[in-house]
Order: structure tokens, then C-alpha cells, then sequence
């Protein structure tokens, strides 16, 4: 394996790109990437990717490292996943440059690291945002120029003050809010773990805990309807996936879109049963009520 350049991503450079010698018993090795982070490959996954065809692969991964500490095995069914997932929506690309721009020095010249962190599929759709960026007086930049084939990335040199407030609009919503939205499977054990023992310890914590279904909505109202209700006023929600309930894939959907943060849940052996769409997240895998009483409440309390 050549160890100068990321099989993921392409990115050559001997001092960026770390590929361990040692190969566990199952066939991976580490690899650390300063562009696509820190993962595990197999050693089946043909050396023969590249950024433009496979930047899914290289976000997805840099989003574990960053988001969930996770440093991921990525196989050649992985890949496949990953690359079967939809892609952002170009909204959802704008608003991670926009917090990855207000993170850097004024007078940063931006590098392909912003093209792994936004998303971005390549230069053409970087400067596609960079420029509506400057239109809407949110940034003062440079745009990238192409010079003999040759792209030299663009200068960032302030947000304006409407970029400022543009990226207090995108922080945590709801963040004086004491609702923590619950989504499970409404069968008679997980009813009485989830209304009984979870509702106790998250009272307990000082917070309201907010579960929509059939009993909990007036006859003359539509249950969607009162879900998205309580979901915007929500500063936390907990998707637990036992069971596998179609209904708690929308509630955490539509949680990520309003960019409310999710704890993502499922007992011990449910796990296979989960939509590769959230098995890319780490869940708490609880055992029984008592454990997932103590994962859950430790994770409330690192989000707050």
C-alpha cells in the first residue's frame, strides 16, 4: 500500500498521510488522513479512489471523526452505503461553510479541507457558494481563480456583520427550551422504560419530557402536525430505534433539518434492524432500563 497518499480521498503528502504497518486479525489497518481524518481500512478495498468520485466517502468519514469521535472501518460494503446516500442539499452545504468560514483567521486562504468539511463535491460547487456568500454581504472574499489548469482557492478575509448575524441564526435553536422530545416504539416494555424510568430521570433533571402520540393529541388534530409542533420547541430529542418505528425516522429527520441535536438510542442487539441512513451515527446501545437511564442522562448533560 502506498503510504503517501489517502486511498479516499487521493490526497498525497508523506507528512499528512499516516498508513499503519500492522493489519489486525480482521484485516484493517489505520489510516490517518489530515483531509479525511483518522479510519480503519480493509485491506480488500482496491487502492483507486479519488476525491471527485468518492467525496462522499471522505465527508462521511471526516463528519465521524469530527462530530462523534469516531474513527470508522471502512470497507468495500461501507463504501457502497455510503456512497448510496443522498447527498446535503445545497442549503445544508451553505450553512457548513458558513460556520467553518467563521471559525477561521481573517486573511485565511482556504484549502481542500473546506471541501471535505462543507461537503463540497468539488471547486466548482465551492466557488458556486463562495460567490453567493459574497452577494448576499455575508463574507468578504476572493474568488478562486483557475490559473493553467491550475485552481488557486479563494481568499477569506472577513464575515460583514450580516454574516455575523447569519451565524447566530444557525446556532442551537431552542437553547432556553426545558422540552426534550422522546421518539420510541409505543409497544408495552418500551412504553413502560421509556413513560415510566426515562420520563422520571429527565423530570428529575429539571426538564419537560414530551412524547406525541394517539393519547397525547386531541381528536381534531392531525398528529404530524402536533409532532412538528413540539419538535420545534424542543432543545433535545432522543430517537430510539428498537423496534425499528418508520414514524421515528421523520421525528429524527426532521430534528436534523431544524439542526436540533439528536441522542441517537437502540437495545442491545435491535442494531442490525436500523436503516443504514442512522447506523452512520453512534446510538447508545443500552441493555436495560437502568442502562439506558445512565447513558442517556450523561449524554443531556454533555449537550447542555
Amino acid at each position: 500500500m502506498d503510504k503517501t497518499i489517502c486511498p479516499i480521498c487521493g490526497k498525497g503528502n508523506k507528512v499528512n498521510i499516516i498508513i499503519s504497518d500492522n493489519e489486525d486479525e480482521s484485516g484493517y489497518r489505520v489510516i490517518n488522513c489530515i483531509k479525511c481524518g483518522k479510519f480503519k481500512l480493509h485491506k480488500d478495498v482496491p487502492y483507486s479512489y479519488n476525491y471527485t468520485s468518492h467525496y462522499k466517502v471522505a465527508c462521511w468519514i471526516r463528519e465521524q471523526n469530527d462530530d462523534f469521535r469516531n474513527s470508522p472501518k471502512i470497507n468495500k460494503e461501507k463504501i457502497d452505503e455510503i456512497l448510496n446516500l443522498k447527498d446535503k442539499k445545497i442549503k445544508e452545504k451553505f450553512d457548513l461553510m458558513m460556520n467553518y468560514l467563521s471559525n477561521l483567521n481573517e486573511q485565511s486562504w482556504l484549502d481542500d479541507n473546506i471541501l471535505v468539511k462543507c461537503w463540497l463535491k468539488n471547486t466548482s460547487e465551492l466557488d458556486l457558494l463562495i460567490k453567493k456568500a459574497i452577494s448576499n454581504n455575508l463574507i468578504e472574499a476572493q474568488e478562486g481563480i483557475y490559473v493553467v489548469r491550475e485552481y488557486q482557492y479563494p481568499q477569506f478575509k472577513t464575515l460583514t456583520f450580516n454574516g455575523l448575524q447569519y451565524i447566530e441564526n444557525l446556532e442551537e435553536p431552542n437553547k432556553n427550551s426545558k422540552n426534550i422530545f422522546v421518539a420510541f416504539n409505543f409497544d408495552d416494555d418500551l412504553t413502560n422504560i421509556f413513560n415510566v424510568h426515562l420520563k422520571q430521570a429527565i423530570e428529575k433533571e429539571g426538564f419537560n419530557y414530551v412524547v406525541v402520540n394517539q393519547d397525547t393529541v386531541e381528536h381534531n388534530k392531525s398528529i404530524n402536525d402536533e409532532i412538528i409542533v413540539k419538535l420545534k420547541t424542543s432543545r433535545i430529542v432522543i430517537a430510539d430505534f428498537t423496534n425499528h418505528r418508520n414514524s421515528v425516522y421523520f421525528e429524527s429527520g426532521y430534528a436534523m433539518g431544524m439542526n436540533i441535536p439528536i441522542i441517537w438510542t437502540c437495545q442491545d442487539g435491535h442494531e442490525d434492524d436500523m436503516s443504514f441512513d442512522t447506523r452512520q451515527f453512534p446510538h447508545i446501545v443500552w441493555q436495560d432500563k437502568d442502562d439506558l437511564v445512565k447513558q442517556v442522562i450523561t449524554r443531556i448533560k454533555r449537550i447542555i
